[in-house]
């Protein structure tokens, strides 16, 4: 009954509904499998296989089951991400995978979804300090890589089958020595925006 009456107040608002059949597909191994080996450099070396087993520690189910998706740590200040998983880092096995996935319906256009994803990231990193799956106490080095992917559905035709992937970089302003490629696995920020096969007039 009660799940009755919940599928009847989504059906009663259709954006809310859409967004509910975005995590349901999103929450799907075998999609996940396919758009992390495309999409995250740590997969890309495995087999779909692989990454399919590596996703959960509950091999009979074909889904995965997100967690803490409410972030209240500042007050007035509340982020729902709409699907975040922790998981084990593929190629290292002390750190750990934080992706949160955001699908969009329309591109707000204006870099929000680039600003709007860093500010992720950084909430989610100040979300791991005493987090049983981050870090503790002041042992900033432990920290995991936060992952901010967002898929947009409904963009501008020129967006068409892009992939735009954001990160923090360290760069020598003065003196001499080779530069460090730090930044880049503390946190990174990608926007998708797939081909869509039936379009109509949008922009």
């Amino acid at each position: 009954m009660e799940e009755r009456k919940v599928w009847e107040a989504l059906l009663k608002d259709p954006q809310r509904s859409y967004d509910a059949q975005c995590k349901k597909i999103l929450s799907l191994k075998k999609i996940l499998a396919y758009l992390y080996k495309e999409c995250l450099s740590e997969y890309r070396d495995l087999s779909l296989k692989e990454i399919y087993d590596r996703l959960d520690t509950d091999p009979t189910s074909n889904k995965m089951v997100s967690q803490n998706v409410e972030d209240l740590k500042i007050p007035d200040s509340k982020v729902c991400y709409d699907l975040l998983f922790k998981l084990a880092h593929p190629k290292d096995p002390k750190r750990r995978l934080w992706i949160d996935m955001e699908p969009q319906g329309i591109d707000p256009g204006k870099d929000v979804l680039y600003h709007r994803g860093f500010y992720y990231v950084c909430r989610l990193i100040d979300g791991q300090r005493n987090d049983p799956q981050g870090f503790t106490g002041d042992a900033y080095a432990d920290m995991h890589k936060v992952i901010s992917f967002w898929i947009c559905l409904r963009h501008p035709r020129y967006k068409d089958n892009k992939l735009y992937r954001y990160y923090v970089e360290e760069n020598r302003i003065t003196g001499k020595g080779k530069t460090k490629r730090r930044g880049k696995d503390t946190m990174e920020v990608l926007i998708l925006y797939p081909r869509r096969r039936y379009r109509y007039d949008f922009y």
